[in-house]
């Protein structure tokens, strides 16, 4: 009986740790992509932040956004589930920044309430 239990310990403990590992992160949504939007390739933003001057942001759900800090770059375009404010280092490449930046996003004109 002893070893029973003890079998079933050990198949459950592998089920849960395989379950855990399969789990999407959190951020993310079903089909793979950020909760926060998705990184921006057009030509024009809707602002351009210089992170040496600013400490936070607030936009509108849908916008796009080009952050600077010493020669590097990255857009993103806020699609953000919730509207949740976002934390820069979520979203921004490896490396990019470590100053501690933060984007309110608000619902737009165009979305329902």
């Amino acid at each position: 009986m002893n070893r029973t239990v003890a079998l079933m310990a050990i198949a459950t403990s592998l089920f849960v740790g395989v379950s855990a590992q399969a789990a999407p992160p959190a951020e993310r949504l079903m089909n793979g992509n950020s909760i926060y939007g998705v990184p921006f390739a057009g030509q024009k933003t809707d602002f351009v932040v210089d992170l040496d001057s600013r400490r936070a942001i607030n936009i509108e759900c849908g916008q796009t956004v080009l952050f600077r800090q010493g020669g590097k770059t990255f857009a993103w375009k806020f699609d953000v589930v919730g509207h949740k404010s976002v934390d820069l280092s979520k979203i921004a490449p490896a490396g990019f920044s470590d100053k501690a930046f933060r984007v309110y996003v608000d619902k737009n004109e165009g979305e329902r309430a």
